[in-house]
């Protein structure tokens, strides 16, 4: 199989890259981008969730930047919820041990794909309900949009606007 030899022309010469180079560096270059897409996605998340917890009072805000306690702060953000007519309170406890506890059960056969399902679902409704507070008029496009991991942006953009109350909300 015959190589291809690409030049590059530079100030002071002329540089040569074979075919392989060239798909390695491709690869190189997209493995980088794909690496730093949930880097700047959890520094978004971190950054909404830790203002957020401040501008309410909450203490500890800057466990927003470890994980599974990020999810303490984000479900004490939001305080409690009606999930389909029972009213859960204390999310900020109960919001890790669902998504935590669904991770961990997701590994049992057939029954881990409806654990899975349900833990997601779960985490939807959270995000409507902390969409309503921050943003009602666009909490169901932030929602629906969530689907495809946006949500840390969502939460970066609401971090400065002020909470409405949650207690009339009804999922």
């Amino acid at each position: 199989m015959k190589q291809f030899k690409y030049t590059i022309k530079n100030i002071k010469g002329v540089y040569f890259m074979d075919s392989g180079s060239i798909i390695l560096t491709w690869f190189a270059g997209m493995g980088l981008f794909l690496c730093l897409i949930p880097l700047v996605l959890y520094v978004f998340k971190s950054i909404g969730f830790m203002v957020m917890a401040a501008n309410k009072g909450i203490e500890n805000a800057w466990l927003a930047w470890i994980p599974i306690a990020d999810l303490y702060i984000a479900g004490s953000i939001v305080e409690d919820m009606d999930l389909f007519g029972t009213r859960i309170t204390n999310l900020g406890l109960w919001l890790p041990v669902v998504m935590v506890g669904g991770i961990i059960l997701e590994f049992i056969p057939v029954l881990g794909i409806i654990i899975s399902l349900a833990t997601f679902i779960f985490f939807l409704l959270y995000l409507y309900q902390l969409f309503s507070i921050y943003s009602p008029s666009q909490a169901t496009l932030f929602t629906v949009l969530s689907i495809l991991c946006l949500w840390p942006i969502f939460v970066f953009m609401l971090r400065n606007n002020q909470p409405t109350s949650n207690q009339d909300l009804t999922i």
